[in-house]
């Protein structure tokens, strides 16, 4: 695998941006660290030099200029002091005790150069940080302490943090490399299996990794897209098939009837009759075409932009009111349980023609003196539609089939209709976002139509 083109990557590219906020992050903290604890060491030595120096003036105030000088002499001797240097200067700048002479005689913090090598054996020079004070009879007392200790610790938290930023970028680039890697990798078997794909092989899926990241996520969204493409692919392999062995039969009937009667001397009501019953053909074959060119209408989803609230109860009753006189005429009888005044956001008329598929074909599809059963009521979260009657029903294995286009059942065969019925019903309650089932009412079948709230 080329640098370069894991040096490309966008994962890579992330992995630089958050790599900087970080080294910037980690700078800002390390300066912080820096000032913040040489300021704190500074300030902890001018308390320790201030409370010395105040002691020493306790001293000249008891005792005198000879207490001082007794007081430090017996440090010095003693070496108790360890870094600190002492010195009482009179106005003269001459030295009255202690070794400490090179200060300013000036009150205040002062930071002096010493090169003696008996302050420091490992250097040339060291520096003091020296408090000065004025006592009376015109002398000066300095009290210093060696800085170095805070210079020494600044360096060791620079070259500490310059460690760290040594081993943040290391690791920050072998981890970009890694995660860089593993994206194109997992880019490469997508490639591959879209390739797969393209050259014809449309049963081919993405693969999925078990810790289902951002690009196993992408997969399984486009796998489900490709199962989307596969059953409509499939679906119009069918519907091509169903219509030209569907429309096969009345073209060649159609066929037949005219070519008849150009071969036989009919009269002019014959020659009517023959006409009359080529345009009921022409009409069949129209009524199928329509109402494949309603479902594709319907699926297109391009219905939604004239959704609107209507009322279901209404329509549920207008329809059953219209379609019970028909099962009357065929001994049959529509029952309802139809709740009023619900509210639904949707297409009236295609919720209309919904409705009235399942409950005709309830009735075209059953024998007489069947009951037929139409419910409508609201729960929490959804609709429910139910059509059910107390039929001969229809067998599990057929259940799914039958929304299928021109699919028919071998009893539906002698009645009239082109096997479109329940494909539109199903066009229109995945248009509504809503769920389909058929289910043994015990006897004969009932389905049920639910339309979920968002």
């Amino acid at each position: 695998m080329k640098l370069s083109s894991l040096v490309g990557t966008t994962s890579f590219k992330l992995s630089a941006l958050y790599l900087g906020l970080f080294l910037c992050s980690f700078l800002a903290i390390g300066t912080t660290v820096y000032l913040l604890t040489t300021h704190s060491l500074e300030q902890q030595l001018k308390n320790n030099l201030g409370s010395e120096i105040a002691r020493l003036q306790s001293e000249y105030e008891s005792g005198g200029l000879p207490e001082l000088i007794t007081e430090i002499n017996e440090i010095i001797e003693s070496k108790s002091h360890h870094a600190l240097e002492y010195g009482v200067l009179n106005q003269d700048g001459q030295l009255v005790a202690g070794n400490l002479n090179q200060f300013k005689l000036a009150e205040g913090w002062q930071t002096l150069r010493l090169t003696s090598p008996k302050l420091n054996p490992n250097e040339n020079h060291t520096f003091l940080l020296t408090r000065v004070v004025a006592l009376p009879n015109h002398l000066w007392l300095g009290v210093g302490h060696e800085s170095d200790i805070i210079e020494d610790a600044g360096e060791a938290i620079i070259q500490a943090f310059l460690w760290g930023f040594v081993l943040v970028i290391a690791l920050g680039a072998a981890g970009g490399f890694y995660i860089s890697r593993l994206f194109l990798k997992k880019i490469d078997r997508i490639t591959q299996s879209t390739q797969a794909i393209i050259a014809g092989d449309l049963s081919h899926r993405l693969a999925v990794s078990e810790n289902q990241d951002e690009l196993d996520k992408l997969a399984i969204l486009l796998n489900r897209m490709l199962d989307k493409i596969g059953a409509l692919i499939q679906n119009l392999q069918q519907v091509s098939n169903d219509i030209a062995h569907d429309l096969r039969t009345p073209i060649s009937r159609l066929k037949f009837r005219l070519e008849d009667a150009l071969k036989t001397n009919l009269s002019e009501a014959q020659y009517n009759e023959e006409l009359a019953s080529a345009i009921v053909e022409v009409d069949t074959i129209l009524d199928t075409f329509s109402a494949l060119l309603r479902i594709s209408q319907i699926e297109s989803q391009s219905r939604r932009s004239g959704f609107k609230v209507v009322d279901l109860g209404d329509i549920a009753a207008s329809v059953t009111d219209a379609l019970n006189p028909v099962a009357e005429e065929q001994g049959k009888a529509i029952q309802t349980d139809i709740e009023e005044h619900i509210k639904w956001v949707g297409d009236k008329e295609l919720l209309t023609q919904l409705v009235f598929n399942l409950v005709e074909n309830a009735i075209l599809h059953t024998a007489e003196n069947t009951q037929i059963m139409v419910s409508l009521k609201p729960f929490d979260n959804r609709i429910e539609l139910v059509v059910a009657d107390n039929g001969s029903g229809i067998a599990d294995k057929h259940r799914q089939k039958v929304f299928q286009r021109f699919y028919r059942l071998d009893q539906s065969r002698t009645t009239a209709g082109n096997g479109l019925g329940l494909s539109i019903v199903a066009a229109i309650v995945e248009l509504h976002d809503g769920t389909i089932t058929l289910a043994d009412n015990q006897p004969g079948l009932k389905v049920v139509v639910d339309l979920w709230r968002k």
